[in-house]
């Protein structure tokens, strides 16, 4: 991305911050923020040749609506969907209204596919982002409709925690020979609402065996980044963290976060086309 190009998206995220994000949601859009710089970087890239306003993107697990409010900047068409917890709060349905986003409510669960789409409503880009990893049920009915709302030419963009950035295996590590156990937290498991947990962090072999267990005939492109904090807290487990990173940054396969390109050939495998 060119200086004048990252300059006016920096300019349109602080416009955002200002004169949008509450208290409600300003932690989660400032913990967030260097993600939304790459995935828009990303996704302006992608699109540059084409007209915005004719590119349709869904956001699944559009949450505080954070990204659909900076895409909506640049005059993308722009729709999201999340469970009722999100599009009900007086907050989310307000700036939905105010900056004129539709934004549906799936009201059974993902895991169903049911979602609130006729056949006719097609999508140039559906963003995936920081979702996979939160999802505990066997994910095949829905992809097969997150599929048909995807456009012939249409792209699916994935973000999702790398499992084999040396952080999280040194992490991980630390906790079994502390005897914590590995996988989530059970502090996490009893006190947090199951969308909010990470029940499965994938390699990319695995996010390839993933697609092709589904059935799908898709293309993948796979990036490695890392938009958190070095230092997040004082606490042993993150200065630790922090030192790993700093070793482990210049080799990018072992950075924190995958960001994941989609294409669906046209042609399905039989298996996913029934």
């Amino acid at each position: 991305m060119k200086k004048e190009e990252r300059d006016l998206l920096i300019k349109r995220i602080e416009q955002v911050e200002s004169s949008t994000i509450q208290d409600e949601d300003i932690a989660y859009w400032r913990y967030h923020r260097t993600r939304y710089i790459k995935t828009l970087s990303s996704i302006l890239k992608t699109f540059k040749k084409s007209n915005f306003s004719k590119i349709r993107i869904l956001d699944i697990g559009s949450h505080y609506l954070h990204l659909p409010l900076i895409l909506k900047k640049y005059g993308f068409d722009v729709y999201g969907f999340d469970i009722a917890d999100f599009t009900n709060s007086c907050l989310i349905k307000k700036r939905a209204n105010d900056k004129k986003i539709e934004n549906r409510t799936i009201h059974n669960s993902l895991e169903e596919g049911k979602f609130p789409y006729n056949k006719n409503e097609k999508f140039d880009l559906i963003l995936f982002t920081e979702t996979l990893e939160h999802l505990p049920f066997r994910p095949q009915k829905m992809w097969v409709e997150v599929f048909k709302l995807l456009k012939d030419e249409g792209r699916i963009y994935i973000t999702t925690p790398n499992s084999l950035s040396i952080r999280r295996i040194s992490l991980q590590f630390l906790r079994i020979i502390t005897r914590d156990g590995y996988g989530p937290k059970i502090d996490d498991i009893l006190s947090k609402p199951s969308y909010a947990i990470h029940w499965k962090e994938y390699s990319p072999k695995e996010i390839y065996k993933y697609f092709k267990t589904l059935g799908y005939n898709v293309e993948i492109k796979i990036n490695f980044y890392s938009y958190k904090k070095l230092l997040r807290s004082l606490s042993p487990f993150d200065l630790i963290g922090m030192l790993i990173n700093l070793f482990s940054f210049p080799i990018k396969h072992f950075r924190e976060e995958l960001e994941i390109w989609i294409s669906l050939n046209k042609e399905k495998r039989n298996s996913c086309s029934r």
